[in-house]
C-alpha cells in the first residue's frame, strides 16, 4: 500500500462515535475518529522498501504532513526508529498536542539512537506536550529496558518529585505514570518511589470530558509488586 491506498483507508475507518471519544480526550483539529484497532491492521499493510513489514518512513513522513491526527498516530506506529532525524524528531515534537500522539511519538523516539540524549532536552522543556513526551520516552526505558540500573533512574525520582505538582497537566499526568512504571523495576526503586509519593501527595489531573480517573502512584506500584 502506498500513501493514498493508506490514507484512503483511514477515511473509511473513521466513525463518528470514535471521534467524539477521541475528541472527550483531548484531541484537536482534524481526525477521522480511526479505532486502534483498525490502526494496527493498517500498520501490518505497510511495507519498508527493504521487505521489513510494518515499517515505511516515507508514508510516515507524508501522513505526518497532513497534519489529521489519525495519520500522526499511524505515522508513529509505522516511522523508522533508524532512519528519523534529531531534526526531524524536534519538528515533529513541536507539533504535538494531544496526550495519546504524545505517547506513539514517544515509543517511536525512544527507539532511536539519540532517544536518550534528546529525552534530557525534552524532560527540561515548559511546555506541557514536550515535557509530556520526555517522560514518556522515560516510561519506554522504565518498562522495556532492563539494561538501565536502578542509579540511572533514581535522580530521575528526585526530579519528579520536586516538578511533578507545578508541572503543566499533561506533563504531569506523564510523570505520574513514569514514576508508577519505575516503582516497578526492583525492590529498592519501589521504596523509592514510596518515598517520593508520600512528599508529592495527592495528585490532581485534569482529564476534561473524558471519565479517566488519576493512578494513585502508591495504590498502583502496589498492584504492579502483586502480579509479580
Amino acid at each position: 500500500m502506498d500513501f493514498k491506498d493508506i490514507y484512503t483507508e483511514l477515511e473509511k475507518c473513521g466513525a463518528e462515535e470514535n471521534r467524539k471519544v477521541f475528541r472527550r480526550h483531548g484531541a484537536k483539529g482534524e481526525l477521522f475518529g480511526v479505532s486502534f484497532a483498525d490502526m494496527r491492521k493498517l500498520k501490518d499493510e505497510v511495507v519498508a522498501p527493504d521487505g521489513r513489514k510494518g515499517v515505511n518512513h516515507h508514508i510516515a513522513r507524508e501522513l505526518w504532513n497532513t497534519r489529521n491526527i489519525d495519520a500522526r498516530i499511524l505515522a508513529c506506529m509505522i516511522a523508522d526508529p533508524k532512519i528519523i532525524t534529531h531534526n526531524e524528531a524536534n519538528r515533529w515534537v513541536a507539533n504535538v498536542r494531544y496526550y495519546v500522539l504524545a505517547d506513539y511519538f514517544a515509543e517511536l523516539i525512544a527507539r532511536s539512537s539519540f532517544g536518550l540524549d534528546i529525552m534530557y532536552l525534552w524532560i527540561q522543556s515548559p511546555d506541557e506536550y514536550i515535557k509530556r513526551v520526555g517522560f514518556s520516552i522515560l516510561n519506554y526505558f522504565a518498562k522495556n529496558d532492563q539494561s538501565k540500573s536502578d542509579l540511572f533512574f533514581t535522580g530521575f525520582i528526585q526530579k519528579i518529585k520536586n516538578e511533578l505538582q507545578t508541572s503543566p497537566n499533561r506533563a504531569k499526568e506523564g510523570m505520574n505514570t513514569c514514576l508508577i512504571s519505575i516503582g516497578g523495576r526492583t525492590e529498592a526503586l519501589r521504596e523509592k518511589v514510596l518515598q517520593a509519593a508520600s512528599v508529592i501527595g495527592p495528585v490532581d489531573i485534569d482529564h476534561g470530558e473524558a471519565t479517566c480517573k488519576t493512578l494513585v502512584i502508591e495504590e498502583y506500584v502496589n498492584k504492579v509488586w502483586a502480579r509479580k
